[in-house]
């Protein structure tokens, strides 16, 4: 009895793996598009990649998360949508979710959303949208208007152009290569960019962001409890800064035609090694304050920080 027993234990964790393998549900399901493509995705854990084709239908393939009730598929006045059904209470990691190939044309209005789900988007143009809550996002090669949004997750991105939205609460952003408008916003997060756009807002809580930008026409960034590390090559019309609680260090060219207008706080300090012109301070009282011109002075450079350093420096 003791040996039947014991070749039982052994055998029930063979028998739960292939059950679990079964469960694992095949997919392969193509869908034809007509006209303009409005699509929404919904998958709520698991590994997800959407890329480009040169033919005007979906096709999806890979395999089902194990506790799926199956792929549903809506069609309802222009607009697709797919969801993977789960359970209303489902259990166990990322790991048992979907492995998903989502083949689109190029050219389309996509809305992808997760929780637990990791997210890999590439080459598409329009009005693309992507967000989870835990997962990952890496975003390559999109175009026109872009918004990536994870609660807890990291997003990595390359090549996006046009109207960019980046976002985490928790995570950190790594973004190269962007050209365009981008907005980056971050709380308890860490940024790094290496960007060509030229129109750049950063809104930081709680992190740090360090970011090498091309030529910029207007840059506006905002960090409280962060510190800023900003370079840029050229800058042409605005740069305005703020931190409470923050250091700013700014790198700028030596050749640049800006006017500068500088706060220091109560009590910040500002170092300026950009020209020899120094803070002054008030008779009475904390504070600092600098006002300067480079060359023409066409641009103008607002700092202000409270309860944080300012550094200026050439590139």
């Amino acid at each position: 009895m003791k040996k039947q027993l014991k070749t039982t234990a052994l055998a029930l964790p063979f028998l739960l793996l292939s059950q679990s393998v079964l469960g694992a549900q095949s997919v392969d399901k193509r869908i034809d598009v007509e006209g303009d493509l409005r699509l929404n995705l919904e998958v709520r854990r698991g590994e997800v990649e959407i890329l480009s084709w040169d033919q005007e239908a979906i096709v999806i393939t890979g395999t089902l998360d194990e506790q799926s009730e199956g792929l549903t598929v809506e069609q309802s006045a222009g607009t697709i949508s797919i969801e993977d059904k789960l359970p209303r209470h489902y259990s166990g990691s990322n790991k048992q979710g979907s492995r998903l190939t989502v083949k689109v044309p190029r050219q389309l209005k996509l809305n992808s959303e997760g929780v637990s789900a990791n997210y890999r988007v590439s080459k598409l143009s329009g009005d693309i949208n992507v967000q989870t809550v835990s997962g990952n996002i890496k975003a390559e090669e999109l175009t026109e208007r872009v918004s990536i949004n994870t609660v807890s997750g990291d997003i990595t991105s390359q090549g996006l152009e046009g109207k960019l939205k980046l976002e985490t609460v928790s995570g950190k952003i790594k973004d190269k290569q962007s050209l365009g408008k981008v907005s980056y916003t971050l709380v308890s997060g860490k940024l790094e960019a290496d960007s060509g756009a030229d129109q750049v807002s950063i809104e930081l809580v709680s992190g740090d962001a360090k970011l090498t930008l091309d030529k910029v026409d207007r840059l506006k960034a905002q960090s409280v409890s962060g510190n800023l590390n900003l370079a840029v090559s050229a800058l042409t019309t605005k740069a305005s800064l703020d931190s409470v609680s923050g250091d700013i260090n700014f790198s700028l060219p030596a050749n640049l035609d800006a006017t500068f207008a500088i706060d220091g706080g109560p009590s910040g300090d500002i170092d300026n090694r950009l020209s020899p012109d120094k803070p002054k301070r008030p008779k009475y009282g904390p504070g600092s304050s600098l006002k300067f011109q480079l060359g023409k002075g066409s641009a103008d450079i607002l700092i202000n920080t409270i309860s944080g350093d300012i550094d200026l420096k050439s590139n």
